[in-house]
């Protein structure tokens, strides 16, 4: 690709984030987005098929990269001795969460894309993937201590995955609220003692 095309491709993806932060996917015009770059319609479908490839190109990279950082964390916890795992469950899941904290603020456009603007995308729902994660590393986890919240009715997979889904929504209000990052540093400490309290019983530890 030469110097030309990817100054244009950057003109279009910077403009075309500046359309769908201030006004969301499905309110976002795609004449509006080759008039702000400055090149024509033809030239953007050189590039795009539709404003949602376009979209899709801009916050893939970020989903992706959480995703896997959240993985990677959840998969480092697992491989751990099962006693280790026990006594240091809370202190080291919320400890990592920083990690993701720092990632989402590198990112913020992306996610507050993600969070503000996606409805009508592929990726209205994307926090859905986290979960997952989640509520499969908490069954592991449970499994793997012995632990037996599941046995004693305390927990079911059902219960988890509201419990996850809850977090994680609540999570990404640092986004939808635009907190400064000292803000959601605060936030998200909150947050973690509320829930670990919760765990707590759930687990009877």
């Amino acid at each position: 690709m030469s110097n030309d095309d990817l100054n244009t491709l950057q003109k279009i993806m910077t403009e075309g984030k500046k359309e769908f932060l201030e006004k969301g996917f499905k309110d976002a015009s795609l004449r509006n987005i080759v008039k702000r770059a400055g090149v024509t319609t033809g030239a953007f479908y050189g590039y795009y098929p539709d404003k949602e490839a376009l979209f899709e190109a801009l916050v893939t990279p970020a989903v992706n990269g959480l995703r896997e950082l959240f993985l990677s964390i959840q998969k480092n916890f697992d491989e751990l001795p099962e006693n280790t795992k026990r006594e240091n469950v809370y202190d080291y899941t919320f400890e990592e969460l920083k990690k993701l904290i720092a990632y989402i603020y590198d990112r913020f456009d992306e996610f507050k894309l993600l969070i503000s603007c996606a409805d009508g995308t592929a990726f209205s729902d994307f926090i859905h993937s986290l979960v997952e994660i989640e509520v499969e590393y908490s069954l592991k986890f449970i499994e793997s201590t012995g632990n037996d919240a599941l046995a004693s009715g305390r927990a079911n997979p059902e219960l988890i995955h509201i419990i996850s889904s809850a977090f994680f929504s609540a999570v990404f209000e640092v986004v939808k609220h635009d907190m400064t990052k000292e803000t959601a540093d605060s936030y998200v400490d909150s947050l973690k003692k509320f829930f670990a309290a919760g765990w707590k019983t759930i687990l009877n530890s």
